[in-house]
C-alpha cells in the first residue's frame, strides 16, 4: 500500500472481528514458471511478480448484519538474478484497526524442494505507538536465483470502507495481476482507475443473490521506475478503486462517497461535535487579539496555536474519537485536524472568517479531485479570509510562517470543506526566487600564501523552512551547521559559526570564519573552488530523454547564488579563473561572471543557478534542464588559482 490511507470512518462504524485464516494450499508451480529466466522487454529485471491476486469482501459479503470487511492477498514472485536475492523480504503495514491475519509463505527452490517459513521469519515493529501502527517483515528462507516465493495474508478492518486502490503494478515487472470486488446488494459503488502506461484493464462482472462481483485484471505490466527526481510510485502504477457511494435498503438511503457534498456532510457532523466542546478557546482568542486589524488578529491566534499546542502524530482528516476543541486546548496537544479546528474556532472568535481545507502531500502521489475520496488527504489546513484575500494557514509546524505551506502541499489540489458548497482549489506555490540560498564569501590571501576570511549564507522560503528547528536544540543545530561547513571547506578551519532562525520572516542566516590549515598552505600558489559552499553540483540526469520513463519533480523551484570576493597582496597574480557562462532558459538559468580588477588586486566571482519550475514533463523541457545541469557541473569543476609572480 503506497498511499497511507487511514480507512477514515472507523470511528463511525466499529465492530469487533476475530478468528484465524484457514490454511490453504498454494497453487502448484507451473512448468512455464519454472522455466522463466528473464522478462521480455526488461531483461535486467532482478525478479518478477508471476502473479498477484486479491479479493475484497465488503461488509463480509454474505454475512448477515456484518459491517466489517476483509482483503485477501496472494502473491508469487520469482528471483531471476543475484541482485534479486536481496528481495527475499516482504513488509506489510497494519494497525489495531487494519489487522494482519493468517500470513502464510514458503520458498520453492529450483530443484522443487519447498522450504516453509521458520518460526523466527516474521518480525513486527511499531512505527507509531499512539496510532498503534506496525509493520510486519517476513524473511524467506533459502532465497537463491531461480527460487519462487509464495505468500498470502488477510487484512481485516472494522468498516465497510476500503478507500485505497488495488495496485496492479509493482516495482518489479508483473506478469498477471487481478482483484475481485464483492459488493453487497445494499451498496452502490463507483469505479475509478488509472493506467498511465496504457497496459489495459480487463473487467467482468456478475450479479448474484448477495450483490455484485467485479473482477478486474491486467497482464504484462512493466516495472514502475525509480528515477532521480521521479514522481511517486502511485503516479505511475496501474490501479483501480471501488468507492461506495450509496447505502440503500428498504428502510434507509444514505449517501456516502457520492460527491464532495456528501463527504463533507459526513465529516461536518464530526467537526461540529468537536467545536461544541470548545472550552475557553473563544475567550483566549479575544484576549490574544484584542487590538489590531484582521491580519494582526489572525497572526496572533495562528502563532498561539502553532507554538503552544504540541503537534501529535496522526493520519487523515479526523482527529479521532473523543477529540474536541476544548480538549486540544486543555491538553496543549493535538493532531493536525485537532489544531486546525482550534485555529478555526479562535479565528471565528476574533471576527476572521475561515474554512477548513483538506490537503494531500505531493510525495504521496497525485490525487484526482474529481473522485470524492476523503482518504486522498493527510492534512487539514485553514483558509482565512483576510482583507479580501484568501490565506492558507498550517498551524501544525512551528517552523512555518503565517501563510506558508510545506512545499509538499504547494500546487496540489485541495478541498475547501463545506457541507452545502465545497470547493476544489489548487494550493498556491512560492515563486522560485523566494526559495533562495545566497552565500557571500570574503577571502584574503596574505603574503605567506594563506587564505583567511568570512562567510555568510542567507536562506529564504523553503530553504529556510528546511533549516528552522531542524535539530533538537540550539547546541545540536550549531554542531550540525559546523559539520555542514567542514564538509564543504576541506583544507580550512571553520570557526565562530553563528546562526539566526526567524520562522515568521522565512529566513535563516549563517555566518562563519575561515582560515586555511597550515599543512595546506603551499607558499607560492593556492587554489579554491568558487562555487562553495553551494557547489559543486553533479549531473543527476545521466539518462537521455528517450530513456526516461517518468516526469521530473523537484521538491520546489529555487535560486542559488554564490559571490566570492578575493583579494591578494603585491607579488601575486591570478593564474587561472573560471570562464564566463550564461545560459538563461524558460526552465532555468545558470550564469557565472568574473570581475577582476588587476590594479586593486581583487576578483569577484558571481554564480547564479535557478530552476523555474517544479515539474518537468515534456521531452524538450527535460533536455533543457539536463543541459543546464551539465553546464553547472562543468563550470563547478573549474578552480580559481593564484601564484606568485
Amino acid at each position: 500500500m503506497h498511499r497511507a490511507a487511514p480507512l477514515l470512518l472507523a470511528s463511525l462504524l466499529t465492530l469487533g472481528l476475530g478468528g484465524a485464516v484457514r490454511a490453504v494450499e498454494f497453487p502448484p508451480v507451473t512448468d512455464a514458471e519454472r522455466a522463466l529466466t528473464a522478462v521480455p522487454g526488461e531483461p535486467n529485471a532482478p525478479a518478477v511478480v508471476l502473479f498477484k491476486k486479491s479479493e475484497f469482501l465488503m461488509m463480509g459479503y454474505g454475512t448477515q448484519g456484518q459491517i466489517s470487511s476483509s482483503f485477501l492477498v496472494e502473491v508469487r514472485t520469482k528471483i531471476l538474478t543475484e541482485e534479486g536475492k536481496n528481495l527475499g523480504e516482504v513488509s506489510i503495514a497494519h494497525s489495531d484497526f487494519v489487522r494482519l491475519q493468517g500470513f502464510q509463505g514458503r520458498t520453492v527452490l529450483p530443484d522443487g524442494r519447498v522450504l516453509p517459513l521458520p518460526d523466527d521469519a516474521k518480525f513486527e515493529r511499531k512505527v507509531s505507538t499512539r496510532q498503534k501502527r506496525s509493520v510486519t517483515s517476513v524473511a524467506f528462507p533459502g532465497v537463491t536465483v531461480g527460487a519462487i516465493l509464495d505468500y498470502r495474508y488477510e487484512l481485516r478492518f472494522d468498516s465497510m470502507y476500503f478507500l485505497e486502490p488495488w495496485y496492479f503494478s509493482d516495482e518489479l515487472p508483473v506478469l498477471h495481476s487481478e482483484v475481485t470486488f464483492k459488493i453487497p446488494a445494499e451498496v452502490r459503488a463507483k469505479a475509478w482507475s488509472s493506467d498511465p502506461y496504457k497496459v489495459g484493464l480487463h473487467t467482468e462482472s456478475r450479479q448474484t443473490t448477495l450483490g455484485t462481483e467485479v473482477r478486474v485484471w491486467a497482464d504484462n505490466l512493466p516495472s514502475v521506475p525509480d528515477e532521480p527526481y521521479g514522481v511517486p510510485f502511485v503516479d505511475l502504477a496501474t490501479q483501480m478503486m471501488l468507492l461506495p457511494t450509496v447505502y440503500q435498503t428498504a428502510y434507509e438511503h444514505t449517501e456516502l462517497m457520492a460527491s464532495w457534498e456528501s463527504v463533507c456532510r459526513l465529516f461536518d457532523e464530526l467537526y461540529q461535535k468537536a467545536r461544541r466542546k470548545e472550552g475557553d478557546a473563544a475567550k483566549q482568542a479575544r484576549g490574544l487579539a484584542a487590538t489590531g486589524g484582521a491580519q494582526q488578529k489572525a497572526e496572533a491566534v495562528f502563532r498561539f496555536v502553532r507554538d503552544t499546542i504540541e503537534t501529535e502524530d496522526g493520519e487523515g482528516i479526523w482527529g479521532g474519537e473523543g477529540s474536541s476543541v476544548g480538549k486540544t486546548l486543555a491538553d496543549r496537544r493535538g493532531t493536525t485536524p485537532d489544531k486546525a479546528l482550534l485555529l478555526q474556532t479562535m479565528l471565528d472568535a476574533v471576527g476572521v472568517s475561515s474554512r477548513l481545507v483538506w490537503a494531500a502531500g505531493r510525495s504521496q502521489g497525485q490525487i484526482d479531485p474529481q473522485l470524492a475520496n476523503p482518504a486522498w488527504f493527510d492534512r487539514v489546513l485553514v483558509a482565512a479570509e483576510i482583507d479580501g484575500r484568501r490565506v492558507f494557514l498550517d498551524p501544525s509546524d512551528r517552523s512555518l510562517a503565517f501563510g506558508q505551506l510545506q512545499y509538499d502541499y504547494e500546487g496540489t489540489p485541495a478541498v475547501l470543506v463545506d457541507k452545502k458548497k465545497p470547493e476544489t482549489v489548487v494550493l498556491p506555490e512560492t515563486p522560485f526566487d523566494q526559495n533562495a540560498r545566497r552565500a557571500v564569501v570574503d577571502l584574503t590571501l596574505d603574503a605567506e600564501g594563506s587564505l583567511v576570511g568570512t562567510g555568510e549564507l542567507v536562506l529564504t522560503g523553503h530553504h529556510a523552512w528546511e533549516r528552522i528547528d531542524w535539530q533538537d536544540d540550539d547546541a545540536k543545530t550549531l554542531e550540525a551547521w559546523k559539520e555542514w561547513l567542514d564538509d564543504r571547506y576541506k583544507g580550512f578551519v571553520v570557526s565562530d559559526v553563528k546562526f539566526d532562525e526567524r520562522p515568521d520572516e522565512r529566513r535563516v542566516q549563517l555566518t562563519w570564519k575561515l582560515a586555511q590549515r597550515e599543512e595546506d598552505v603551499l607558499g607560492d600558489e593556492t587554489s579554491l573552488v568558487p562555487s562553495r559552499p553551494l557547489g559543486p553540483v553533479s549531473q543527476p540526469f545521466v539518462q537521455a530523454a528517450e530513456l526516461r520513463r517518468s516526469p521530473v519533480v523537484f521538491d520546489y523551484p529555487d535560486r542559488d547564488e554564490v559571490e566570492l570576493r578575493l583579494q591578494w597582496p603585491e607579488g601575486w597574480r591570478v593564474d587561472t579563473a573560471p570562464t564566463l557562462i550564461k545560459q538563461e532558459r524558460e526552465q532555468g538559468a545558470f550564469v557565472l561572471e568574473v570581475e577582476e580588477k588587476t590594479a586593486e588586486r581583487t576578483l569577484v566571482v558571481r554564480r547564479r543557478f535557478e530552476l523555474h519550475a517544479r515539474r518537468i514533463a515534456r521531452t524538450q523541457d527535460f533536455e533543457a534542464v539536463r543541459s543546464l545541469f551539465a553546464a553547472v557541473e562543468k563550470s563547478d569543476a573549474q578552480t580559481l588559482a593564484l601564484v606568485r609572480r
